[in-house]
């Protein structure tokens, strides 16, 4: 059977599934929730989505394979952000068991190749409240230019709202487990020569590329925030 005839033969309960695990996902890696927080119950779920409670299981089950939410049982139960072990094991088992020493420089090796991917996607897909969300994230990154980890942890953030914005699922999972492990170990990061300034003013363009869509202004982008 081709891959085409596998994808029309779906059910429509596993594409909304998809859907609601995907908002729940944005929620979760774009810290709406924090880790540990209760997300509420099958039913508040099901309630909020307006979906059936299997597509909820689905979800659900979608969800805890990446190693983002745990069911509880009992009361004050239910559906809870996954603690940071979790997550944790999540981006060991997608990068492998990895040294410090050489794990920060080539994460982010894998993570600018997939860079170009993400930020064209996020120009083909971004929203009005996506491009307010990231320029509120580089004005925060602008006040906090002289500090190093606390703008790389703003940076990991942006990079994170901006792979909310694909719908390739593979290219978003490996691509934010590889920024869990950057941000992870940003305290433990010797920076040499850091530009705050000109690194904000690069994201900052990137970010109006991306909201001006694809075309030479977002190529150009790509293109300076490469070095980085």
């Amino acid at each position: 059977m081709s891959s085409a005839a596998s994808a029309q033969s779906l059910p429509p309960r596993v594409s909304r599934a998809a859907h609601v695990a995907g908002e729940l996902e944005r929620e979760i890696l774009a810290d709406v929730y924090a880790p540990g927080e209760r997300l509420g119950t099958k039913d508040d779920l099901r309630e909020r989505f307006g979906v059936a409670v299997a597509t909820v299981t689905e979800a659900l089950r979608l969800l805890e394979t990446r190693g983002l939410t745990e069911a509880r049982p009992g009361p004050g139960g239910g559906i809870f952000v996954a603690r940071s072990a979790t997550r944790l094991s999540l981006t060991h088992t997608v990068l492998g068991s990895v040294s410090d020493a050489t794990a920060y420089r080539d994460c982010l090796i894998v993570r600018d190749a997939l860079e170009p991917l993400i930020c064209r996607d996020a120009a083909q897909h971004r929203q009005a409240q996506d491009v307010a969300e990231l320029d509120g994230i580089v004005a925060r990154m602008r006040r906090v230019d002289h500090d190093p980890s606390a703008w790389f942890a703003l940076n990991w953030k942006l990079h994170r709202q901006l792979a909310m914005l694909t719908p390739n699922l593979p290219l978003r999972t490996m691509y934010c487990a590889l920024l869990d492990y950057l941000d992870m170990t940003v305290g433990r990061v010797v920076y040499y020569e850091f530009d705050g300034p000109a690194r904000t003013a690069i994201h900052r363009e990137l970010v109006a590329a991306i909201a001006e869509g694809a075309g030479p202004r977002l190529e150009a982008a790509i293109a300076a925030h490469a070095p980085l």
